[in-house]
C-alpha cells in the first residue's frame, strides 16, 4: 500500500478486507461483542476499547463470517491496541478456520 508524499512500506503478510463482522471474545470466562474493521488470515482489527480486555492473556475468538453456516473460533493475542480499537494476531494459523477466513477475504477482495 502506497499513499503519496509518505515513506511507507507495508508489512502486513496477509491483504487485508475492511469488514463489519460481528465477534465474540472470550477470556477467563467472561466474553465480549466485538465488530471488526478489518479481517485478514493473520488477524483482525477490532472497534473495542481496549480496557475491556486483559491485552496479556490469549483470547478464543468467534467470528460470524457472512453465508457460513458455523462460526469461525480462533486463538488470538492482543497485537497492539490504541483509541481506534485492538489489533488481534491469529495463533495456530493453517487450520481449517483460517482457511475459512481466506476463502471470505479473497471472495471479497475487488
Amino acid at each position: 500500500m502506497f499513499e503519496a508524499g509518505l515513506n511507507f512500506i507495508e508489512k502486513r503478510i496477509f491483504r487485508r478486507l475492511n469488514a463489519q463482522l460481528p465477534v465474540e471474545l472470550e477470556q477467563s470466562g467472561s466474553q465480549v461483542r466485538a465488530q471488526t474493521r478489518n479481517i485478514s488470515c493473520g488477524g483482525l482489527f477490532l472497534s473495542l476499547d481496549p480496557e475491556k480486555i486483559d491485552e496479556k492473556q490469549d483470547l478464543n475468538v468467534v467470528i460470524h463470517l457472512p453465508n457460513q453456516k458455523n462460526p469461525v473460533k480462533v486463538v488470538g493475542s492482543v497485537r497492539r491496541s490504541d483509541a481506534n480499537g485492538v489489533a488481534l494476531e491469529f495463533r495456530g494459523l493453517y487450520n481449517d478456520n483460517i482457511l475459512a477466513i481466506e476463502r471470505f477475504v479473497k471472495s471479497n477482495l475487488n
